[in-house]
């Protein structure tokens, strides 16, 4: 009896860590679940790009990748969305002038969208990319990094990674950590003594003695 709710104390702690770490993260938790959404189904919109791609007209895919990389500097989300991870409309982007793969790959996918280049959509375990025809590997952008492919039919084809696991961890700790503002981490790591405090203190007032009254 006393494992089964030691092992439901557990559970309970564990649940209040995570929401803890999610109301930290994504105070509106909404902004999770469109990122999740548009990474699966990316809001690429090339009718907001026909003016942009007018002077584009008869440059290479890897001319107007240069284009988009320089008209969209990278910054990681926590220093322009104010979240660990977050993947913006292409008016955010647009708006925001600066961010990191997915606000890249949504301005170069619909300027290709436009100008009716077909291209690919590829993701890794920590990068989404634009991959045309005769597009040069780096290590970054391969093959052999490459998760899910998703051909200009829309036809979906996973891969099994041959990741950099040193890069990526390296990627991970830069962009979820490193970046984070010094009074994010606080109110993060504020979150576990608090719990495990309220726990300690609950379990010594059950394993406290009653007090036994004296018969006079």
């Amino acid at each position: 009896m006393k494992l089964l709710r030691k092992k439901k104390l557990d559970l309970l702690k564990i649940a209040l860590l995570m929401a803890w770490v999610l109301l930290v993260l994504y105070p509106n938790p909404g902004k999770l679940a469109a990122s999740v959404y548009r990474l699966k189904n990316p809001p690429v919109a090339p009718y907001r790009v026909t003016e942009l791609a007018l002077p584009l007209q008869g440059l290479t895919p890897g001319e107007i990748q240069e284009f988009v990389y320089a008209n969209i500097p990278y910054r990681y989300d926590w220093e322009v969305y104010n979240m660990p991870w977050y993947f913006p409309t292409l008016d955010e982007a647009l708006y925001s002038e600066y961010g990191d793969c997915k606000a890249r790959f949504l301005l170069f996918a619909s300027l290709l969208e436009e100008m009716e280049i077909p291209y690919r959509k590829n993701i890794s375990l920590t990068h989404i990319w634009v991959d045309y025809e005769g597009k040069p590997e780096n290590r970054l952008e391969n093959i052999g990094e490459t998760l899910i492919i998703v051909d200009e039919n829309g036809r979906v084809r996973l891969s099994v990674p041959r990741a950099d696991l040193v890069r990526s961890s390296r990627s991970l700790r830069e962009g979820f950590w490193e970046t984070m503002p010094l009074d994010k981490k606080w109110m993060l790591l504020a979150g576990f003594p608090a719990v495990f405090g309220i726990f300690h203190l609950r379990q010594q007032h059950i394993s406290k003695p009653p007090i036994k009254l004296s018969k006079d």
